[in-house]
């Protein structure tokens, strides 16, 4: 393990402010008596532990993804249908949705036993908040640790899963726009598509929250069982595993799962890379504890961010130039599926 790097990613200095107050007593002061002193009654009160803030994040993307859960199984019956697919898909804020994306492989890393064991070894000789701030002075730093690569490799793999079902979904999503043309419903005018696509904008400024189902799953104790197999060779698709309640998070029967080809970061993607393992070492160490300034510098990345607002972008468009109910759906498969798998496969060979 690599420990005297953090020596150069932190700059240690103390300061201390020593003050002292003189009170000078007269003979006549000093013979009263001293007062009684009062002391104060604390009541017991219990705080409630802070949420963790990489699961809340990756709420958000779990959120996303339960839409293409839904897109993956259900047909489009009536015009109701395909709005709804439209104002869940077309109100995600591309920040939001990367940060999530960047916390959930971020969650996915943190579970390699050996780089855990590395990171706190790191806390053992250096103590957390030396670690944490070496941590957030060089984002390189936590992939360099024993078991880094490999944590990042089957974050990668996770993500390249999620790219090819979201390629997959949208095929299917747009295939339903050429036979939807059938049906006299779906040729019906649109409206206003260009007051709709403006609206999918505003949307998509203020972004879309976590669904309860979600957060409560990510929050769920057993929850890294199941993501410690995601991306892996004979596992499931993690979004069939995970549902609303904790009792019901499902973990795959490890027995037939391998961890398959080891991805690699691809060129130019690197910055993504060593963030994901920062967030992971961060997760290891305890988010919820580690303070907001680390955590969401951490997961503000400019590369997978700006390729989801282009996708946005390129939906917004689309929408303003539809006509017809059928129209939306392909909309829908190309920008906000298929464009949005682009994204996070780009990072991985």
């Amino acid at each position: 393990m690599k420990l005297g790097k953090i020596h150069a990613a932190v700059t240690a200095g103390a300061l201390l402010a020593l003050t002292a107050t003189a009170q000078n007593n007269t003979p006549e002061q000093a013979s009263e008596p001293a007062p009684t002193a009062v002391i104060p009654t604390v009541q017991p009160y219990s705080i409630a532990p802070a949420p963790d803030p990489l699961a809340t994040a990756a709420a958000v993307y779990a959120t996303y993804q339960s839409d293409v859960t839904r897109l993956e199984q259900q047909r489009f019956e009536d015009v109701a249908s395909i709005q709804t697919a439209l104002n869940d898909l077309g109100s995600q804020n591309h920040d939001q949705l990367s940060r999530g994306w960047l916390a959930y492989s971020a969650l996915i890393a943190s579970q390699d036993p050996e780089f855990r064991a590395a990171v706190r070894d790191g806390e053992a000789y250096y103590g957390r908040d030396f670690l944490v701030r070496g941590l957030q002075n060089d984002v390189r730093y936590a992939r360099t640790l024993h078991g880094g690569s490999a944590a990042v490799s089957a974050a990668l793999n996770a993500g390249a899963a999620d790219a090819q079902r979201l390629q997959a979904t949208a095929q299917t999503v747009k295939q339903q726009a050429y036979s939807l043309q059938s049906y006299g419903w779906a040729k019906g005018k649109l409206g206003d598509s260009g007051a709709l696509a403006t609206r999918l904008r505003a949307d998509s400024l203020v972004g879309r929250t976590a669904s309860n189902d979600m957060t409560t799953a990510f929050r769920a104790p057993d929850i890294g069982n199941v993501l410690s197999t995601a991306g892996r060779a004979g596992a499931p698709s993690i979004w069939r595993n995970i549902s609303g309640t904790a009792d019901r998070v499902r973990v795959a029967n490890v027995g037939t799962i391998t961890r398959g080809t080891r991805r690699s970061v691809a060129p130019g993607s690197e910055q993504v890379a060593d963030k994901i393992a920062t967030l992971a070492a961060y997760r290891v160490l305890g988010s919820e504890q580690t303070g907001p300034a680390p955590i969401q510098g951490a997961m503000t990345e400019s590369q997978t961010s700006g390729c989801m607002n282009m996708a946005n972008l390129n939906l917004q468009q689309c929408i303003a130039a539809t006509h017809q109910h059928f129209e939306v759906p392909f909309c829908l498969g190309e920008h906000a599926l298929a464009e949005i798998g682009s994204c996070i496969a780009k990072v991985s060979n």
